[in-house]
Order: C-alpha cells, then sequence, then structure tokens
C-alpha cells in the first residue's frame, strides 16, 4: 500500500478517517479490553478508552512509565461495500493522552497484521480515497 502524501505542516505519512468502531485490544497474556476507535489511517489507529483499560495495560500509570514497549493486538470489524472485514494488526503505542479523570486516547501504530487483514485494511481505506480531478488551464 502506497502511503498517501501528508497536507502541509501534517506530520503523518498517512490520512486519518474519523470512524467510530468497536475495537478490541488484546494484551500479551490474552486479556481482551474493549474500546473504542477515533480514527483510523493506514499506519495506525486512535481509540479511547478509561481508566480502567489504561490500568489494565500498565498498572503503574500509563501516562508516566514508557509505554512504547507495550505491545498489543487490535481486533475490529472493518465494513467495506464488499462486506465485513476483520483487521487483526499487532501495534505498539505511540502516544497516551489524558482527556479527563477517567478518560484517555492512545495512538496506535501498526507493527504487523495476521490472516492477511492488511488487505482488508486497504480495502477499508480505499472507500475513502478522494478522486482527484485534473483541471487543465488555458495557455
Amino acid at each position: 500500500m502506497m502511503p498517501e502524501i501528508p497536507r502541509t505542516g501534517e506530520r503523518r505519512h498517512s490520512l486519518r478517517h474519523e470512524i467510530r468502531l468497536a475495537v478490541d485490544l488484546v494484551l500479551a497474556d490474552g486479556t481482551i479490553l474493549p474500546v473504542e476507535s477515533l480514527n483510523i489511517s493506514a499506519t495506525g489507529i486512535q481509540v479511547l478508552c478509561d481508566k480502567w483499560v489504561t490500568d489494565a495495560i500498565e498498572p503503574r500509570g500509563i501516562q508516566t512509565h514508557p509505554v512504547s514497549q507495550i505491545k498489543l493486538k487490535v481486533v475490529t470489524e472493518l465494513p467495506s461495500n464488499h462486506g465485513k472485514n476483520k483487521l487483526y494488526a499487532y501495534c505498539k503505542i505511540v502516544s497516551a493522552q489524558r482527556l479527563s479523570q477517567d478518560e484517555y486516547t492512545l495512538s496506535l501504530a501498526y507493527t504487523g497484521f495476521e490472516n492477511n487483514s492488511e488487505n482488508a485494511l486497504d480495502l477499508f481505506l480505499a472507500q475513502y480515497q478522494q478522486k482527484k480531478t485534473v483541471v487543465k488551464a488555458i495557455a
């Protein structure tokens, strides 16, 4: 999959698409934590979670201890024009941000995929691709 060209001033290599999906975060010990996505891109996914989830991920405090070494698996259904496909992606935590007393966002970067689900992600994201129109200038 070819990364999209980021907008001016944009650090990301691919565009984020805002979508709410039910997502399961699977920890290394097999614990499944239900969260909700805020947005998804070709390189990662951002999820919304509560303090209970962050405590399960890092009991010492997700904002006060390094989290980049924590590996998670993301499982979600991606609705598309071709039916529903599952995404199975291995991820690392890129950042954790506290929004309120009990609400956090986690930005996750994909590190690998299972069951050929990278193709499911490509199909899903292709629905959001904008068609470009070429306008010829008059000389």
